[in-house]
């Protein structure tokens, strides 16, 4: 007579409990900051060079690169500000001609603007060629070139 195999059963185990992700319900906001952003700067030599623009005032609306000429229109540490129009400023310095962040910091000062420019500069002493660099700043109210100091320093550290 046949005797029948016990089948082994199984008993169920523990179930998984599924995590669930939560789906973002709106695009996150930005964190909140007083910069424009990277610009970028058109150059005669082709090279990548953007303007880290911060703006401390809250007054700039736009920065746009212009259109620079060859070479240098002004000196080693000089910046030319004039107006465009009244609440638009043309202004043209000079760097060296290789990929580059220049950071500029717009900041209320004595009843007018700091625009404080952070670049690396030529050797003491050499003979380095610069090729100028142009923005054109747009400000939400009416801004004169002549209220306007305008710095160019090597470094963070150092005040000028």
């Amino acid at each position: 007579v046949p005797t029948a195999t016990p089948v082994p059963t199984s008993t169920p185990g523990p179930t998984a409990t599924p995590v669930l992700t939560p789906e973002p319900s709106a695009t996150p906001s930005p964190a909140p900051s007083d910069g424009i952003g990277d610009i970028d700067i058109r150059n005669l030599t082709d090279h990548d060079v953007k303007l880290r623009v911060t703006d401390a005032t809250g007054k700039v609306v736009t920065v746009k690169s212009g259109n620079p000429g060859d070479g240098m229109s002004v000196r080693w540490f000089d910046v030319d500000v004039e107006n465009i129009d009244a609440t638009t400023l043309r202004v043209t310095w000079v760097g060296l001609p290789r990929d580059e962040v220049v950071q500029l910091g717009v900041s209320a000062v004595d009843g007018g603007y700091r625009l404080r420019f952070v670049q690396a500069a030529p050797p003491a002493n050499s003979d380095a060629t610069g090729f100028d660099r142009i923005v054109e700043i747009a400000f939400g109210e009416p801004v004169r070139a002549e209220d306007v100091r305008a710095t160019i320093q090597e470094s963070l550290d150092t005040q000028d």
